[in-house]
């Protein structure tokens, strides 16, 4: 079992990430959970989500305490929440930044702010990368086929606002990168 904590402001779609990320796992015949977690639903404020993948069901029904893979949908987060709090020795951070640095060994970082603006994907200015941070996270842990997550994608946002996320998420997938 692989599990993922998502952290981001609220806005940036961190449920509806988690959300994609499970039900792309179910469609390819994977056990799979989304589990959000936030406080006062408000643009800005800190919201979570984990998720857990398998291949065989899942009896865990708690919040995620040591996770594989640890997803920051806003840099400013590393310094107040501390996300890194429980990863697992040997996991990966995966972090939304055009300014990349080192916060774990295992680092990845993609620019899903500067890749949902240049699409349009913004709610009264502020950027939802949800489908970028998707793409992204499915070409570091090849957890789900970016097909099904494409196919996911189109089913959650239907016509044009579908086709810009599956966008989004394709160029998550190519322009995310390690930080050696």
């Amino acid at each position: 079992m692989i599990e993922i904590s998502l952290k981001g402001r609220g806005g940036q779609g961190v449920v509806t990430a988690g959300e994609i990320m499970a039900k792309a796992a179910i469609v390819e015949g994977k056990y799979a959970q989304s589990i959000p977690f936030f406080g006062g639903e408000r643009r800005g404020a800190p919201v979570s989500c984990e998720v857990r993948i398998s291949d065989q069901p899942i009896s865990l029904h708690r919040r995620v305490y040591n996770p594989d893979v640890v997803t920051v949908f806003d840099a400013t987060l590393m310094d107040l929440l501390n996300p890194l709090t429980g990863i697992k020795e040997g996991g990966i951070l995966l972090i939304n930044t055009d300014n990349p640095r080192r916060y774990w060994n295992r680092t990845y970082y993609v620019d899903a702010t500067g890749i949902a603006r240049s699409l349009g994907l913004n709610i009264a200015g502020w950027a939802v990368v949800n489908t970028a941070m998707v793409g992204a996270l499915s070409s570091v842990t090849k957890l789900v086929d970016i097909g099904t997550a494409e196919d996911v994608v189109k089913e959650e946002f239907p016509g044009k606002l579908g086709e810009l996320n599956v966008e989004a998420m394709y160029l998550g997938f190519k322009e995310v990168r390690a930080l050696d």
